[in-house]
This record gives C-alpha cells, sequence and structure tokens, in this order.
C-alpha cells in the first residue's frame, strides 16, 4: 500500500469542498474550483445565506447547499439556482441535514431528502421537482440523516439515529422505492442474528458491500475477536445482497465519516486515518490533517470541521486548511 499527496495553495480557506472530475469545487463560496495543477477558476457568484456544507451528482451538473443543522437547502443545475428546498424544523439543529444526489446512467438524476417529516425520505427527479414516491400512511421513527448513493445508484443509506437517541442505519432498494414508494416506510433491519449493535458510520464498500463502525457487539452473528473486550468498537463488512456479515475487525480509535478504497478504509475522526479492512488496523494516519471529531449524525454539540471531500472511485481524500487544499491518494498494490 501507497499514498501520493498534493497540496494546492489558496489565498482564503473553502467553505466546502466536493470532487468534479479531477477538480474540487467549493460551491458554499460560489463555486470556486480548484484544479490539482494548482490553477483556480474564479467565481463572482454570492448565494448571501449561512449554508456551510454541499454535495454534488456524479456527472457535476447539480449540486446543494445547505445549512447541517438548519432547515434550509438549495438545489443548483450548473450553478444556477433551481429550486429551494426544506426540512422539517424538528430537531434540525441537532443532527446533520438529509440530502444525496444521483445521476443514473440514463441520465436522470435524483434528489433524496426529507422535505416534509423528519422521518419521511423522499425521492425527486431534481430537474423538474417531481415527486416520485408521493404516498399514504405513515413513516417509521427514524431521523433520517448522512443519505448516501452506492455508486451503481442501487442503494440509498440512511444513517442517522433513533430514540435514545441510538446511532443507526438503515439500507434502502432504489429501484423498489421508486416501483412502491411505501418500501421507503419500511425498512429492513441489517441480519446481525441477536446482536444488539449501535452503527455510528456507514458507507458503500466494494460491489455490494456495506461497511460500518459499530458498537455494543453481541451474539453469535457478529462475533468478537478473541480478546476484544465487549461493547468496543468494530468495523463490519456486510453483504447486502447475500444479507449476511463477511468480517468483523477490532478498532483501536474511532472511524468517524468512512470512505472505502479496495481493502481498505479511510476514516475522518480527529484527522484521516487509514485503516486495513479485514483487520482493523491503522496503516497510515496524517495527524497534522484536522477533520473534526463527528462520529454520528448527531452534530450539535461540536465545533465545525474543515471541509474535506471524499472521491472513493479515484481513491482519493481532500482536506481543506488555512493554506491550502492537501489531497491525498490512496495507490493500488
Amino acid at each position: 500500500m501507497r499514498t501520493e499527496r498534493i497540496f494546492i495553495p489558496t489565498d482564503f480557506a473553502p467553505d466546502s469542498l466536493c470532487w468534479r472530475g479531477d477538480e474540487l469545487v467549493d460551491w458554499v463560496s460560489g463555486g470556486r474550483s480548484y484544479a490539482l495543477d494548482g490553477s483556480i477558476t474564479e467565481s463572482d457568484i454570492s448565494y448571501r445565506y449561512r449554508f456551510d456544507s454541499a454535495v454534488m451528482s456524479q456527472d457535476g451538473r447539480y449540486a446543494v447547499l445547505y445549512e447541517k443543522l438548519g432547515t434550509k437547502g438549495l438545489l443548483l443545475h450548473q450553478g444556477r439556482v433551481l429550486r429551494e428546498l426544506n426540512r422539517s424544523f424538528y430537531h434540525a439543529d441537532t443532527y446533520e441535514y438529509p440530502v444525496a444526489l444521483m445521476t443514473s446512467p440514463g441520465g436522470r438524476t435524483l434528489l433524496a431528502h426529507c422535505p416534509d417529516e423528519y422521518c419521511r425520505l423522499e425521492l425527486e427527479d431534481a430537474e423538474t421537482g417531481e415527486r416520485l414516491t408521493r404516498r399514504e400512511g405513515e413513516s417509521s421513527d427514524i431521523f433520517h440523516s448522512r443519505l448516501q448513493f452506492s455508486r451503481d445508484g442501487r442503494f440509498l443509506l440512511s444513517a442517522g439515529w433513533i430514540w435514545h437517541p441510538v446511532d443507526t442505519a438503515y439500507v434502502f432498494d432504489v429501484a423498489l422505492a421508486l416501483e412502491q414508494p411505501r418500501s421507503l416506510d419500511e425498512p429492513k433491519d441489517l441480519e446481525l442474528g441477536d446482536s444488539f449493535v449501535e452503527i455510528h458510520s456507514a458507507t458503500f464498500g466494494e460491489r455490494d458491500t456495506l461497511v460500518f463502525e459499530c458498537s455494543g457487539l453481541e451474539g453469535e452473528a457478529v462475533s468478537l475477536p478473541d480478546g476484544q473486550p465487549e461493547g468496543s468498537g468494530g468495523l463490519v463488512v456486510y453483504s447486502l445482497t447475500e444479507r449476511r456479515v463477511l468480517s468483523v475487525a477490532p478498532l483501536e480509535k474511532p472511524t468517524g465519516t468512512l470512505m472505502v478504497a479496495g481493502g481498505y478504509a479511510v476514516g475522518f475522526y480527529e484527522h484521516p486515518r487509514l485503516f486495513e479492512l479485514t483487520t482493523g488496523r491503522i496503516l497510515e494516519q496524517w495527524p497534522e490533517l484536522h477533520t473534526g471529531r463527528q462520529g454520528s449524525s448527531i452534530i450539535h454539540h461540536l465545533p465545525p470541521a474543515p471541509p474535506f471531500a471524499l472521491d472513493p472511485a479515484g481513491r482519493r481524500l481532500a482536506v481543506a486548511t488555512d493554506k491550502g487544499i492537501e489531497v491525498v491518494r490512496i495507490l493500488p498494490g
């Protein structure tokens, strides 16, 4: 395993970072972009609101600005305002705004968010605003957060929480949700036997896998390695199609936000650390790159973290600093 590092100097710290091909875009600052060769493309746009985060579609056409602990979002198309977004006020100042974008092979971009209720997940056509999952009935009492589509668009992850509070994660089949919208209100728990598992962070891995950090491991389905204290943290690889645990590894440190790159996972708790998936061993870390202490969707008690951007397909990450942007790439082999 090898890594390489690139530094992009900037005249002021970015307010957000999203990967767009081989450049990084700061949508909160109006769409200023940074190429890996150090060149900068300025923007004269100002959105004049307290947005502090952004997500972007894979093709770079759509982006959403949002306030992590607020109710307001803004959907952009090619950098221009398409429409405003909102979420429920209920505990909005406690946990991260739920929103994600995904462009299908056919070119349609889906917007996943919770426009009406904290617990009611919806899929919309980003371009037209058409509600694709309109339905009747009650929704499960889940505070959806940290939404994420799998790379192939097959699955949608919600890594939020339930009372009292307990971190949790659910995965939804996107095609099924579009055909049977009620499936968004009937989430299935991961098959972990009799284990009680609090899932603090999660992300999609290679092929059909979900990788998550959890605590409270008990029971036979998620077995504890010899010598691991009961209730300590674990890094789990789970097959979504086979609905079973593939591996469990003990953790020396929390992972926080996760990104999977081949047989490795990068965790962003305090600073980026490179974990081996099958063992949980820390192979490399970058303590000089501060990335905050987020380990849950509940972040009201934490100071804001510097912006960082993940590119699992390109096996690279970018972290904003006061002097510029640090890019780390995990090389194959």
